[in-house]
C-alpha cells in the first residue's frame, strides 16, 4: 500500500510537470504473510555507502559516476537526480508518517536516486521515542554542498513545492487510504483506529 501511495503521489506531481526522479519497485502480496518484491539492482544502503566511502555520499558518487567538469567531482545529472529524489523521499515519508528510518532502510543508486525500503512502521508509529518527521541526515546535505549551498536551497524549494502540490490532492489520498482501512494493515487498523491514523496523515 505504501509503495502504491508513493507511486500515486509521483504520478500526481508528474501531471503538473514536476518529475522528482522517484524510484518505485514492485511489491505484490500473495497471502497474509507472504509476498513477492522486486529486486532493485545496483543499489546500496546509505549506511554501507557511508561506511565504505569515508562517511561521504559524494565520495560514493565520485567513484561510481566521476566527472572532472563539475566542481563536486561527479556528473551533474547525478546531483540533479539526488536532489530531486531526496526531496520526494522526505515529502512522501512525511505525509505517510513512515517510521523506523535508520540508514539501512534508506538506499541510493549510482545514478543518484535515493529511495526507501521497509515500511513496517507507518502513519506516525515508530519503534523509537520522539522520531523526526522525516529523515534527512547531515551527509545528505553535505553531498548537496552543505545547508548554505545553491543545491540545498533547490532541494528545499522542490520539497516545499511537492508538498504544496500534494496538499491540493489531499481528498484523493485520504479517501484511498480510507478504502484500505479494512485490509488488515496493522498501522491502519490494528494498533490504532483508522480515523486516528488518517487524522495523522
Amino acid at each position: 500500500m505504501i509503495m502504491q501511495m508513493m507511486g500515486l503521489m509521483d504520478n500526481l506531481l508528474k501531471k503538473v510537470n514536476l518529475d522528482l526522479k522517484v524510484l518505485t519497485y514492485g511489491i505484490m502480496a500473495t497471502g497474509m504473510n507472504d509476498g513477492i518484491m522486486e529486486f532493485v539492482g545496483g543499489s546500496d544502503t546509505i549506511s554501507s555507502v557511508l561506511k565504505n566511502h569515508k562517511g561521504s555520499i559524494a565520495e560514493y558518487f565520485k567513484e561510481k559516476r566521476p566527472s572532472s567538469s563539475t566542481p563536486y567531482g561527479f556528473e551533474a545529472e547525478v546531483m540533479d537526480t539526488f536532489i530531486k529524489s531526496t526531496a520526494a523521499a522526505c515529502v512522501f515519508t512525511y505525509i505517510l508518517g513512515v517510521g523506523d528510518r535508520h540508514l539501512d532502510n534508506i538506499m541510493v543508486k549510482p545514478d543518484g536516486r535515493l529511495f526507501h525500503i521497509d515500511f513496517g512502521f507507518v502513519f506516525g508509529r515508530d519503534p523509537k521515542p520522539l522520531p523526526p518527521p522525516f529523515r534527512l541526515i547531515k551527509e545528505m546535505a553535505d553531498c548537496m554542498g552543505g545547508i548554505d549551498s545553491e543545491h540545498f536551497n533547490r532541494f528545499k524549494k522542490l520539497a516545499c513545492q511537492a508538498y504544496n502540490l500534494l496538499r491540493s490532492s489531499a481528498p484523493l489520498i485520504l479517501n484511498l487510504l480510507n478504502l484500505m482501512s479494512d485490509a488488515g494493515i496493522p498501522d491502519l487498523s490494528h494498533h490504532v483506529d483508522p480515523a486516528t491514523a488518517l487524522k495523522r496523515v
